[in-house]
């Protein structure tokens, strides 16, 4: 069960990403609050992940995922609360809607604020996601391996997975937030089939530019310890 927890909290969050104005799988009109909600399920598949191993280095891990990611959040919606009272709408749609194709007309270059807001946003998705510099809850040095010390196979694949697209997913919601979305430049294309794909193009580009940038930051900086 933790580790289905684990899947519903990530691939719920799926369902809100906005790739194209034609492709959203849920069109909600709160977006926002959605994805804040079921993506909050992670943490408690990650606590259980590591209470029901009966290992105290499992345990350990598993209450410091739990921890991290119940105060990294707090940051991560102040941030998107700045840009929703910037468009006023909580629907990803709308959020993309008010921002524009060139890089002046995106939140990031709004104001000094969503400026700052962005790297905190991506800081604090960082340790959302248990990614270095943050990934505590999995430390090798300390906890042999955290909260997955007792999993292998499939069940450590399905927590392996579930982070790797989480990371997608936050990437894919700084791009709609701050970063412009799916807007092509001057709307070429318009929205028909080619300017759907065409849309659907730029919004994978900019989120994998900023996966690649999560990486970057995991192959450059030593992970924090707690002492």
């Amino acid at each position: 069960i933790d580790t289905m927890l684990c899947w519903v909290g990530v691939f719920g969050t799926l369902a809100v990403l906005p790739i194209s104005s034609g492709f959203t799988l849920t069109n909600l009109n709160v977006g926002i609050f959605f994805f804040v909600g079921i993506s909050s399920l992670v943490g408690i598949g990650i606590f259980l992940g590591g209470y029901s191993s009966n290992s105290k280095w499992s345990m350990l891990g598993g209450m410091r995922g739990a921890s991290q990611i119940i105060s990294y959040e707090i940051p991560v919606v102040i941030t998107l609360l700045s840009v929703v009272l910037l468009s006023g709408s909580l629907n990803f749609g709308g959020l993309v809607a008010a921002q524009g194709g060139l890089p002046h007309q995106w939140y990031i270059f709004h104001n000094p604020f969503t400026f700052i807001g962005f790297f905190l946003f991506f800081t604090a998705t960082l340790a959302e996601t248990n990614r270095a510099p943050f990934d505590l809850p999995e430390a090798e040095s300390e906890l042999v391996s955290g909260y997955h010390t007792e999993y292998t196979g499939m069940r450590f694949a399905f927590f392996a997975l579930a982070e790797y697209i989480e990371v997608f997913v936050v990437s894919g919601v700084a791009v709609a937030a701050f970063l412009g979305g799916y807007n092509v430049p001057y709307r070429i294309g318009g929205d028909g089939i080619i300017g759907q794909v065409l849309q659907a193009g730029i919004f994978f580009a900019k989120t994998f530019a900023l996966y690649y940038l999560v990486i970057v930051v995991r192959w450059t900086y030593p992970r924090l310890r707690v002492d």
